[in-house]
């Protein structure tokens, strides 16, 4: 089945993602394969402020954007164990940071 987005990870998400544990990792990696494959129609998908969306399967956040300068790409920039109903401020502009500097390193190379 072809994919209708790629996502990719900034250093920060893939650290964050090498710490939980096993049963979380198959959570998230599951719910962003998923969503490569069937797009905005994947139904555990949120927007929120600052142009970002999380990708919330139970019990984890990834928190994401789209990438605007490449079509079909998403950058993954935060993975965190969902602590709370709705998605702290914190995270969600250290997830942009993140994106940002990885857009920037992209930029670089």
């Amino acid at each position: 089945m072809e994919k209708v987005f790629i996502a990719e990870y900034t250093p920060e998400a893939l650290e964050q993602f090498n710490d939980l544990d096993i049963k979380n990792q198959d959570k998230i990696l599951a719910a962003i394969k998923t969503f490569e494959i069937i797009g905005t129609k994947y139904k555990n998908i949120n927007q929120l402020d600052y142009g970002l969306y999380e990708i919330k399967p139970k019990g984890v956040r990834a928190y994401f954007k789209y990438d605007e300068n490449r079509k079909k790409i998403i950058i993954i920039g935060f993975i965190i164990l969902k602590q709370t109903q709705k998605a702290p401020k914190r995270y969600m502009k250290q997830a942009i940071k993140n994106i940002e500097n990885y857009k920037r390193s992209l930029k670089d190379d």
